[in-house]
Order: structure tokens, then C-alpha cells, then sequence
């Protein structure tokens, strides 16, 4: 039996926020170390028994570094000095430096500077509420006020991303870790030029035309909360398999 050539895409705004919750719900770990634990995630959807990986592809974009006014305060918030931002660069930059791994980013747009609650699990912070005028504007918190950005271009760098990969022959077992059915058209071409599209939707339940698109469905979210329910133990992967096999 031949070995396959694998290539992972990883929709990092799905991926990040399901995995966090899994290795790092209080948000204390290390840049560096989340980083190596993501790429421990990625790397079990290789088989290095028959298959080699070609390379994973991380799609995110940089983090806010502008300055803006708060709707409620008025005060001014500059985001380049924002703890997140400082973490995201980091995090950024520790997955360039994980083997294999190419960040391909995109950009955040605040062109409408659109603003919504960070919590919603109470009475107060709710916007259909606050529209139909039963909660006084007084009680909202600003500290769970924030700016919503929208991301653009990361979806379809993926998608050209997958085409280019698969029309070129460098792999002919695509992952995606997503749960987004724009990627539709990207399988469907995938599997048409006989690659196998296998899809991680990390436990969540895939509908419409994404789950009829795909040669399967295979999740490794399930190791983390079994056998190691604090998310802080990882599968071994010696440098030498990772020169041996992964190349």
C-alpha cells in the first residue's frame, strides 16, 4: 500500500476557541506551551505508520492594534497594548516555529465598529431585551461591552488554499478542522481529483451540505477529556519521528 500525503487546514476561530476550553479554560498557560499542545493535536491526524505529512496550515488573523472610544465610557481604548493582543502575537509566533506549521492570515474589519456584549447569560446583557426597551442602558456593565470585528479573507484563502494543494498533487488526504459549510466547493473539488476529505468538527455535530461532502469524520477531542481530563498531558512525539515521519 502506497503512503499518503497529508495536509491539515486549521480554521483557527473555530479551532482555538473549542480547544481552549479543553487545555486552558482559566486562559493561564504560555503561549509557547498552548502552541506546542495545538500541534500535538494537529499531528494525531497523521498516521506515521503509512502516511507522511505534508504541512499544517493555520488560518487566523493579527489581532486589533488600533485605537477606538468606548460607546459607554467614551474613553479610549488602544488595543495594541491590550493583554490579548500582546498573547495572540505570541501565540502567533510560537506556531510559526512548530514544525510543518504555516500561519496564513488574514485581517480583522471594524469599517462598521460594531460593538456587542461579551456575556450574554443574563438578563441585563441581552440584545433583543435591550432593543425592545426592558433593560434600563444604566445596568449594562461596560467591562462586558465589547468590539465585535469581523474576519476577512481567511475563508477564502483556505478554500484556494486546499484547491491549489490537491490540483498540484503535494497531498492527497486533506484534514479540516472546521465546522463551516462555506468549504463546501473546496471538498467537493478535493474528492472529485481523488483525495480523501476527512473532516474534524471537535465533537460537534456537522449538518447540511458540509456532512455530504466528506469521506469522513474523525475527532481527537475525546482523548483530551478520557484520558486526561485537565488537558495538561500530551502524546509523546520524539524529535526523531518527528524527522523520520513527518517528513
Amino acid at each position: 500500500m502506497s503512503r499518503r500525503t497529508v495536509a491539515i487546514f486549521v480554521d483557527a476561530g473555530f479551532f482555538n476557541r473549542l480547544f481552549t476550553k479543553l487545555v486552558d479554560p482559566e486562559m493561564t498557560m504560555d503561549p509557547a506551551e498552548l502552541a506546542k499542545k495545538m500541534w500535538h493535536y494537529w499531528i494525531q491526524h497523521v498516521d506515521r505508520r503509512n502516511e507522511d505529512l505534508y504541512r499544517i496550515y493555520y488560518y487566523d488573523c493579527p489581532p486589533l492594534t488600533h485605537k477606538v472610544h468606548h460607546p459607554i465610557t467614551n474613553k479610549q481604548i488602544d488595543f495594541s497594548k491590550s493583554d490579548i493582543t500582546k498573547y495572540k502575537n505570541k501565540l502567533h509566533d510560537a506556531l510559526m516555529h512548530q514544525p510543518y506549521v504555516a500561519c496564513r492570515m488574514g485581517h480583522l474589519s471594524t469599517v462598521n465598529n460594531e460593538w456587542g456584549f461579551i456575556r450574554t447569560d443574563n438578563k441585563i446583557h441581552s440584545f433583543k431585551k435591550l432593543v425592545r426597551g426592558d433593560v434600563d442602558t444604566k445596568e449594562i456593565d461596560p467591562d462586558n461591552v465589547s468590539l465585535r470585528p469581523r474576519q476577512k479573507g481567511v475563508d477564502m484563502k483556505l478554500g484556494i488554499d486546499i484547491t491549489s494543494v490537491v490540483l498540484k498533487k503535494l497531498a492527497n488526504k486533506i484534514i479540516l478542522i472546521s465546522g463551516d459549510s462555506d468549504f463546501v466547493p473546496a471538498a467537493k473539488l478535493a474528492r472529485v481529483e481523488g483525495a480523501h476529505f476527512i473532516l474534524d468538527a471537535m465533537g460537534r455535530t456537522v449538518k447540511g451540505d458540509l456532512a455530504e461532502h466528506i469521506d469522513g469524520l474523525k475527532s481527537h477531542v475525546s482523548w483530551y477529556k478520557k484520558e486526561d481530563p485537565t488537558g495538561l498531558k500530551e502524546k509523546k512525539v520524539t524529535r526523531c519521528e518527528q524527522d523520520n515521519n513527518l517528513s
